[in-house]
């Protein structure tokens, strides 16, 4: 019996050979070979010295890697609470623009930003912040206030980095939000508005509600793409921010790359998967429980 189940759908197994290939030579060897590296003290030129769990108790004890973790969970927590909210009351100001022509370029703009590598926009941000002649700084100067340096502040380099990436992201999630929008039966609204209900009404009553399951996914999303911060912080860190702005990421960066410790970053690269994979269970679980209260 089990041959001739093989000989039937020899083709088909054939077919699924080279993606079983592709993920266990790009996925799961990298994988086994992480672990092994994590509980080594590697040479450059090759093999290493059994070192057992040390590198992750070196990390542990790294009070760099616990200061990197702070800024993580307070950058994540920024970006996730302006990622679900903005683009939300974004998405709903344009379903109630009437012009179609006028919503279709409002959106465009909007959008665009998403388009632009954070390499592109760094170098924007950099000279629009510039202390010296930058056009946010050019506008405080005329109201009589010190220019502030908005990139080399360690007050200021968290809220603007939280922003920056606000402004980044606000139309990738607006898109999200205007499609389930879009989605929505024009009935629900035809009867609210046959019912004697006003717009606003409509909007918290009716859009809100309906929107939920959708800014669980959007909240999803954007908890996952905080967690793994790491191109806006490397273009924009300089020496007077390094350790208000270090996250995990490029924690784990400048061990392998610049301290060429690579045991320890390896180490620390599965701590920093061990800290996602909990967070997004964490945050699943409570999704699950609001949506069994909602219910």
């Amino acid at each position: 019996m089990g041959k001739l189940r093989l000989r039937k759908y020899a083709q088909l197994y054939l077919m699924v050979l080279p993606t079983i290939a592709y993920f266990l030579i790009f996925s799961i060897y990298p994988i086994i070979q992480g672990v092994i590296t994590s509980t080594q003290k590697p040479r450059l030129l090759g093999g290493g010295e059994y070192v057992g769990l040390a590198n992750y108790r070196d990390v542990l004890q790294d009070r760099t890697f616990w200061q990197a973790l702070t800024n993580t969970l307070v950058l994540s927590g920024g970006m996730i609470a302006l990622g679900v909210i903005i683009p939300f009351i974004v998405a709903i100001a344009l379903h109630e623009v009437p012009f179609a022509p006028l919503r279709k370029l409002t959106q465009t703009i909007i959008y665009t930003p998403h388009l632009f590598s954070w390499v592109v926009v760094g170098g924007i941000w950099i000279q629009v912040l510039s202390p010296t002649r930058g056009l946010v700084n050019e506008v405080i100067k005329l109201f009589g206030a010190q220019p502030i340096h908005f990139l080399a502040d360690t007050g200021w380099i968290r809220p603007t980095l939280i922003l920056l990436n606000s402004w980044k992201g606000t139309g990738y999630n607006a898109v999200i939000y205007y499609a389930a929008l879009s989605s929505l039966d024009p009935q629900i609204y035809e009867a609210a508005t046959v019912d004697g209900a006003s717009r606003w009404q409509k909007i918290t009553k009716l859009t809100v509600p309906l929107l939920l399951p959708t800014v669980g996914v959007v909240f999803m999303l954007s908890a996952v793409g905080a967690l793994r911060i790491f191109d806006q912080v490397f273009i924009l860190r300089n020496a007077a921010t390094t350790r208000t702005i270090n996250v995990l990421m490029t924690y784990v960066y400048d061990l392998g790359m610049v301290q060429f410790r690579l045991g320890m970053s390896t180490a620390a690269s599965f701590l920093v998967t061990l800290v996602g994979l909990f967070t997004v269970g964490f945050l699943r679980k409570a999704m699950r429980v609001d949506q069994t209260d909602l219910a």
